[in-house]
């Protein structure tokens, strides 16, 4: 942290250069510290009861904080300004696909099939999910109730096995909550409340004590992965009835149509609240101030596209599983490693020099 590091209870400050405000920049470092981590962890979450229960704890609200704060921007007029950057979204994915299968191709994975654009590479879907919430945004919020709709949207989502990993369909309806709650957040001046602008330091120590409980469920449960395959539900992607096939909680698989569907909504509601109360209390423990974690925070796009060929090369070359091998140890250094590499990537200099390929110039697309 730098000097001008203030104390976590002050208001939020104004909207500087850009409107950006320190805040959300703040809060958007500390969620791309996670997603990074959780990436380098990933392969080899299931070799220690430890790693499995931290890929659980991250998987748990990372990416629903992400699209949350994506949310707080969002609009409901769809303006010039707004067709334009969700068209330098879609403009990123594609240029990002291209580069995902030459990366694959040169490591000797796969070649391009019919999967190819239809099913986002690795990282990809958020960019798509975003781009798809952003289109379908201005629709739901003109509804009575967006908030109420948009949750029973995510809980449908998982009735058909046809809404899947296409186009990042599943994760989108899923994840929509979230991108309608961040609208929410802003619009209705809930973040303007001194609870949340100004969190006392017992608001704070309630949101940490709630966080410590969730991680602590998790971490210190040596059997978790023989109990719950719950990294499964986390990905998004499932139906309920591939859900209680492949990670059936306590061993519990519903064999009629309705207690599946019953239980699948169930749970998916529980995880979703369980989402929104974690992403709730990692922005009341946000700093307020403007640091260097501001600065870093305005470069994620970049750290999430960038760190993906890094995470995969260290993986192909076995670095991963060699770390991942030493137990406990080797999870504490990937984590290390996933906070030096998303501080490195957010630097300002290397996320100028490849802003060709974060944010293609698409301006000559459109009219003035």
């Amino acid at each position: 942290m730098t000097a001008e590091t203030t104390h976590p209870d002050r208001a939020p400050e104004k909207p500087g250069a850009g409107g950006r405000v320190a805040l959300w920049d703040n809060a958007k470092f500390l969620v791309i510290v996670l997603v990074v981590v959780g990436h380098l962890i990933s392969t080899v979450r299931t070799e220690t009861a430890f790693g499995f229960g931290l890929y659980a704890v991250i998987y748990l609200f990372h990416m629903p904080a992400m699209i949350l704060l994506s949310g707080i921007f969002a609009k409901l007029e769809t303006t010039p300004k707004a067709v334009v950057s969700t068209a330098q979204l879609l403009a990123t994915w594609l240029v990002w696909e291209a580069i995902w299968a030459g990366i694959r191709q040169l490591g000797g994975e796969r070649a391009i099939g019919d999967a190819f654009l239809v099913s986002p590479a690795w990282t990809l879907w958020f960019l798509v999910s975003l781009a798809t919430m952003r289109i379908l945004f201005p629709y739901i919020a003109r509804l009575r109730h967006p908030l109420t709709c948009s949750v029973i949207i995510a809980l449908l989502a998982g009735l058909s096995p046809e809404i899947g990993s296409e186009f990042s369909a599943s994760r989108t309806l899923c994840l929509l909550p979230f991108f309608v709650l961040g609208w929410k957040l802003r619009s209705a001046g809930w973040s303007e409340q001194p609870w949340f602008a100004r969190p006392s330091a017992r608001v704070r120590a309630a949101a940490w004590a709630g966080l410590a409980l969730i991680a602590a469920v998790f971490l210190l449960l040596p059997d978790l992965i023989d109990q719950w395959r719950i990294d499964t539900w986390l990905t998004w992607t499932d139906h309920y009835g591939a859900l209680f096939a492949d990670a059936p909680p306590l061993g519990f698989e519903p064999s009629h149509v309705v207690p599946l569907v019953a239980a699948g909504m169930g749970i998916r509601l529980a995880l979703l609240a369980i989402a929104a109360g974690m992403t709730l209390a990692l922005l009341l423990i946000t700093p307020r101030g403007g640091s260097r974690i501001t600065a870093w925070g305005a470069q994620t796009l970049s750290v999430y596209l960038l760190h993906g060929p890094i995470v995969w090369t260290l993986r192909h070359f076995g670095a991963v599983d060699a770390i991942g091998g030493l137990g406990v140890a080797g999870v504490a250094i990937l984590v290390a490693i996933g906070i030096v590499l998303t501080i490195a990537l957010a630097a300002g200099p290397i996320a100028r020099a490849v802003s060709l390929v974060t944010t293609p110039r698409i301006g000559w697309l459109f009219t003035r």
